[in-house]
Parts: structure tokens; sequence; C-alpha cells
């Protein structure tokens, strides 16, 4: 009797049915899990941009506060102008801003802490047309975002993402950067027949950079800087890295950061360091170059009529025209009516004939990258711009 066995197509097309199905939404989920991986780093990568942009937007807002506070006269539209401006550069599709104090703490238009951005006092007239700069504004905080267009993420419905970022920053007395290895006396001085500074004038005026011409000198008067001793009989040159010669802190300065001023700093009492100072100037065609410099007042010290101690209150921004040093005796540069490079004015106090170094150009206002310190923003003082987060 012939066998027979029962006929099992159709439950096998089912089975298969199934397990194509099944591979179907495998394929799905596998895709799916792909497709945002690949879109993880895409988006990494745009919020590390929108980060960078939102950096330089505040940046900018800070500078512009920093100008302001260095004696220009902007106002809520000039910040809100260099903000949009570096927002647009950066391809952001919005922004908001909102001034902080020194510490980065919202200002209420009155100038009052807040962590209530509905009292909080917006860059521009978004907040119903105030167009108020709080008292104590010194920088802005800032929210930033940009949406860009998925690629692998469309397999699954998303066509694009939103990356967002803040950051703020500030604007102070600069209190760190690259420092030409000398000191200025706090007001307008001479030197007199032993070197000895003897001040007779008001504080140093300011120059404006020449809006016709960035290469240009500045508008204002020129000064000769008398680099006078101070008291017992120190040169006016400090010791702002002792590991480095007197020349290599010209040519190759470390970055100094003073904690906060006032703050005392020891003189550099190489008997040649002066001399080595200007002709690394010289060498290095210094001229035209802005230098930061460190101010002292009249406080002090000096010990067997060689060490001293400088009392730095601040740091002084110098257009530089020129360097001169002779040893022993007067200098005829120091002496000068007439700037020899650009035929300006010079305001001549080295009457005395103590003044056988000085340095020659303008007081500025300048406004830099740099570590921020407390306190207002005295005359001639650099402004340092600090990202804080």
């Amino acid at each position: 009797m012939q066998s027979t066995t029962p006929h099992s197509e159709p439950r096998d097309r089912g089975q298969r049915g199934q397990i194509i199905v099944i591979a179907a939404l495998a394929m799905i989920a596998i895709i799916g899990g792909v497709s945002l991986i690949l879109e993880g780093g895409n988006a990494y990568a745009h919020q590390r941009v929108v980060q960078n942009a939102a950096d330089s937007v505040a940046n900018a807002g800070a500078a512009t506060i920093g100008q302001r506070l260095g004696g220009g006269g902007q106002v809520d539209a000039d910040v809100l102008s260099a903000m949009t401006a570096m927002a647009t550069a950066n391809k952001l599709d919005s922004f908001t801003g909102y001034y902080t104090d020194v510490k980065g703490n919202m200002l209420t238009p009155l100038g009052v802490i807040t962590t209530d951005r509905a009292t909080a006092e917006r860059v521009g007239p978004a907040d119903g047309g105030d167009t108020t700069i709080p008292p104590l504004t010194q920088g802005v905080t800032v929210g930033g975002s940009q949406t860009f267009p998925t690629t692998f993420a469309r397999a699954i419905g998303l066509s694009q993402f939103t990356a967002s970022a803040d950051a703020t920053a500030r604007a102070g007395p600069l209190t760190g950067g690259l420092f030409m290895p000398v000191v200025f006396p706090v007001s307008l001085a001479n030197c007199d027949g032993s070197g000895n500074v003897v001040v007779v004038d008001e504080p140093w005026r300011m120059s404006n950079p020449d809006p016709t011409n960035n290469e240009a000198h500045p508008i204002g008067q020129e000064y000769i800087v008398p680099l006078c001793k101070t008291g017992g009989g120190s040169f006016a040159v400090l010791d702002l890295d002792p590991t480095k010669t007197c020349e290599e802190e010209v040519t190759s300065p470390s970055a100094i950061q003073f904690i906060d001023f006032p703050i005392d700093v020891a003189s550099d009492n190489g008997n040649d360091c002066a001399k080595k100072i200007n002709d690394a100037v010289t060498a290095n065609t210094m001229h035209g170059d802005v230098v930061l410099i460190p101010i002292c007042d009249g406080d002090c010290v000096t010990t067997g009529g060689s060490h001293a101690t400088y009392h730095i209150i601040r740091i002084a921004a110098f257009f530089l025209d020129y360097m001169a040093d002779k040893n022993g005796g007067n200098d005829p540069a120091c002496a000068y009516t007439t700037s020899p490079s650009y035929g300006t004015s010079l305001v001549n106090v080295t009457g005395g004939n103590g003044s056988s170094s000085c340095m020659v150009g303008w007081f500025v206002r300048w406004v830099t990258s740099g570590p921020v310190g407390t306190g207002t923003i005295n005359n001639g003082e650099a402004v340092g711009v600090q990202l804080i987060r």
C-alpha cells in the first residue's frame, strides 16, 4: 500500500510571510538606529558650531560695553548691532541677549540683579522698546540657536534638528596679558636732576583711533614718557619673568596674570636692561604697535638705592612711536618737541637731567581679550573682555 504525506505548502508560505514582515520591521529599526547614531554625530558637530557662535556674539557685546566703559559713547543700539553682525557672520538663526554685571548676573533696567528673564533688561528694543543699558552693566549673556537639516533621519520622519547654546562675556579693567617690562607713573611726570619722578600735570589724556585710517597714528596728544627711577635709585624696568632676559621679555613676553590691583612688582636691577629693551624694541620694529604698560602710583619702596618694588595699580595701552635710551646724561630724543616719525607735537616734560630714557607715543582706548578685574575703569586704562561661561 502506498503511503502519502500531508501537503504542507500553505503553512510554509504563511511562515515565510511572517518572516518577511519581521525582517522588514527589523530593517526599519536598524535603519532608524543607525540614522540616529549618524545624526547624533552631526548634531554634536552643529552644537559645537552654535556654541562657538554664541561665544562670539557674547564677546562682541562685551567688547562694545568695554568701549563704553573706557569712555566711549556706545549705546544699546551699538551693542545690538555688534552682536547681530557676529550672529549673522556665524549663521545663527536667532539669539537673545541680556545685560549683566561683572559676575554674569542679569540686571533689571535699574541695575538690580535678577534671575527672572521677564524682568531682566534685554539687549535691543525687544522688551517693550526699552533701550536702557542698566547701571553696573559690564557684560552680556546670550542664548542662540540654529536649525539644520537631517540626512539619514529623514528615513524615520525627522527632517531637521535645532541646536542651542548659551554664553556670557564680561568687560572690565585688564589684569593680565603680554606686557612691556617697564612701568609708567600714574600721572604726567618729569624726572628731576637725580632721576626722581616729579608730577607736573594731570593724569594722562586719552587719544582716539583715526576713523579714516586704521594704520595711522591716533588722534590726540602724543607724549614723551620719561622712564625715571621712583625713589632711592631704581630704574623703571620690571622683572615680570625672572626666567627671561630683558630682551626676551620684549621679544617673547610671558603671559602675566595679576590677581588684582593694587599689587607690588619687583624691579629688574640689571644696569644695562634699559639699553637691551630699547635695542629689542628697535630691532623688532615695534613702531606703531600698541603695547600694554603697567602703571605705578607714588607708593614705591627702595632698599639700598638699587632695589625697588613698584605699586602697580592698573594697565595702560600705549601706541608706541619710539623709545630712546642713553647710558648717562640726557638723551636728546627724550627732549624733542616734534615727532621725527609723524611730525606731531610732543608734550615735553623732561627738563630735568635725569631723563636718559623715555618712551614716546599716545595713550589709547584699547579693548582686548584678557582677564577682567573688579572696580571702575580709570583714564587711560586698558579694557579686557573675558568669556566666563
